[in-house]
């Protein structure tokens, strides 16, 4: 087992020295990321034509994502990344059990699998963070286009009135509709591709709604008035039902860390005497 550890702790401190004094960061990425092997990898990984999940969408197409300071845009990125963590927390828990003399190789895998995880929930996080600034902004975004389509302007003026007054996620969105465009796509292929970044399906369907009265020439101001309504609604609905959430998380709470030791002080001084009845 010492001959395992010492051997653990040398290929760490081998590591350590390669990183610090031999690669500079940039070259630290590309040995990290070595573009043979991520083309090997997305040859032998599953086929596009499956589809793609929502942090593989996320990772290819909001640009400048970072993962503990790499730069993640691709599923094999994040694989190599979640590889290489999970290896280096397993290298340094067992360092760690030379310098304590345990036997840490329990804690080990299990901070290994950790950091594994690890990289996968903090995209999942970021992902649902934009999802709930977006859904959150969106009741506003919808009542601002309703108002300066009611006051005559058509929907493009509104949109770039819109991105030019205010910030936020949605601004955000529409500059990548506007960028989609002069770059050649569509309309409703730029809709689409906003509505798919946003990862909020009612901003989704408001965008559809866009895309489609494009296309036919319907007017839309009652449609948005509506969905501006139904969304407000349905935030209301969602915060009572986190209240009632917090409510019964609070009573379990007080009664386990509050009446449960009020009971144990009351009790304690009477068990002697329970003990001699019997």
């Amino acid at each position: 087992m010492k001959i395992a550890e010492i051997l653990l702790a040398l290929l760490t401190a081998l590591l350590v020295f390669i990183i610090i004094f031999y690669f500079r960061r940039n070259d630290f990425e590309s040995f990290l990321f070595n573009k043979i092997f991520i083309n090997k990898l997305k040859s032998t990984g599953k086929s596009k034509a499956r589809g793609i999940s929502e942090i593989e969408f996320y990772m290819e197409n909001c640009g400048n994502i970072k993962i503990f300071g790499f730069k993640i845009d691709s599923r094999e990125k994040l694989l190599i990344l979640k590889i290489f963590f999970s290896f280096i927390a397993f290298i340094l828990i067992n360092v760690a059990s030379i310098v304590f003399k345990k036997n840490y190789i329990v804690i080990s895998i299990i901070g290994a699998l950790i950091f594994f995880l690890l990289p996968s929930e903090l995209l999942r996080s970021r992902l649902n963070s934009k999802r709930n600034k977006v859904l959150a902004e969106l009741p506003d975004f919808i009542d601002i286009l309703f108002s300066l389509i009611n006051a005559g302007l058509n929907l493009d003026e509104s949109i770039k009135y819109f991105m030019e007054n205010y910030n936020g996620e949605i601004r955000n969105l529409l500059k990548s509709f506007r960028i989609k465009q002069m770059e050649g796509f569509s309309k409703k292929e730029a809709y689409e591709y906003i509505g798919r970044i946003s990862f909020c399906e009612e901003f989704n369907r408001v965008v559809k709604v866009l895309s489609q009265s494009e296309i036919i020439g319907n007017p839309i101001k009652n449609v948005l008035r509506s969905f501006s309504i139904e969304i407000r609604n349905n935030q209301k609905d969602q915060l009572k039902i986190k209240a009632e959430k917090l409510e019964n998380n609070l009573i379990l709470i007080i009664f386990i860390f509050i009446f449960i030791p009020v009971m144990l002080v009351f009790l304690v001084p009477v068990f002697p005497q329970i003990r001699l009845l019997f």
